[in-house]
């Protein structure tokens, strides 16, 4: 069984891409700001082949956790014809509301 055919973005997650690729684009360099684009779009393509591959959130159990990259955590849902992609977040700040 094939998994949903693309991944879509909300605002929210959208924002907070931008943030985080502005942030390490700023903190580091232009070269590692595109290595974590490029691990954004990793991610993607292995939660369009495992879309229930990673664990569900406690508090919310339609969302989906997993990890870009040891700082970054994607929040996303499984739809029939779609993964939506809820928020990223910071794995270093209080994510309580997720966990």
């Amino acid at each position: 069984m094939a998994g949903p055919p693309r991944v879509e973005w909300t605002p929210e997650a959208l924002e907070q891409l931008e943030r985080i690729h502005g942030f390490v684009r700023h903190r580091w360099n232009e070269r590692i700001a595109e290595r974590f684009l490029t691990l954004v779009m990793e991610f993607e393509e292995l939660i369009l082949r495992y879309p229930n591959g990673f664990p569900v959130s406690p508090a919310h159990p339609d969302l989906r956790m997993g990890p870009i990259h040891r700082n970054v955590k994607a929040i996303y849902r499984v739809d029939t014809d779609r993964i939506l992609m809820i928020t990223l977040l910071d794995t270093r700040a209080d994510n309580s509301a997720w966990f």
